[in-house]
């Protein structure tokens, strides 16, 4: 006969070690680095154009934070692509340029993995972003797809030329990256324009 009180207990049992587990893997933010976001989102509440921007700040950290700590990276996912392109289609070529360059050292500095790719992938973002800004382009996904194709393209020749050793695994992280980003623009790109446009 099952005992109430004893299943009560070991859910509570449960739930417990579950959360000392998850404060162990997701240590407690800092109060100077929470105070520094909260202060960085107050103007992002006023205008709906920069809060959207904020908010796919907050995500590309977090998918970051996310695929580094579950060793998720060589699949490709991350939001620095889809952000900076989406958002480089609504602002101007400077804001976008600028934004493009959080996004991306956000998500390099989130995931841990700076190093020597900073050198060639942050420019890289930048000059994208400037360019869809400050060009007519009609079609997000096609747009999405050809910046994800170039970018992908000369980051592997980069890689072949810097790193030849880690080419194979990176042409996987490559393909799986153009496969995720054309789904997300498919999907969310108009949505998000829409949102920004409205």
């Amino acid at each position: 006969m099952f005992n109430l009180r004893d299943i009560v207990q070991s859910i509570r049992d449960r739930f417990d070690a579950f959360q000392e587990r998850l404060d162990f893997e997701f240590p407690a933010i800092s109060r100077l680095k929470l105070s520094i976001l909260l202060a960085l989102s107050v103007p992002a509440f006023f205008v709906p154009r920069y809060f959207v921007a904020f908010a796919l700040m907050v995500l590309v950290g977090l998918l970051s934070v996310l695929t580094s700590r579950f060793e998720l990276g060589r699949f490709g996912l991350e939001l620095a692509t889809f952000s900076s392109v989406t958002m480089a289609m609504v602002f101007p070529p400077r804001v976008a340029a600028v934004l493009a360059f959080v996004y991306i050292v956000v998500q390099m500095f989130s995931g841990s993995t700076p190093g020597v790719y900073l050198t060639w992938v942050v420019p890289t973002y930048v000059l994208a972003a400037y360019i869809i800004s400050s060009v007519n382009t009609p079609s997000i996904v096609l747009t999405g797809l050809y910046t994800t194709a170039g970018s992908q393209i000369f980051f592997s020749l980069m890689t072949f030329v810097m790193s030849r050793s880690m080419l194979p695994k990176y042409l996987q992280y490559a393909a799986f990256n153009l496969i995720f980003n054309f789904l997300m623009f498919q999907t969310f790109g108009s949505i998000v324009l829409s949102l920004m446009r409205a």
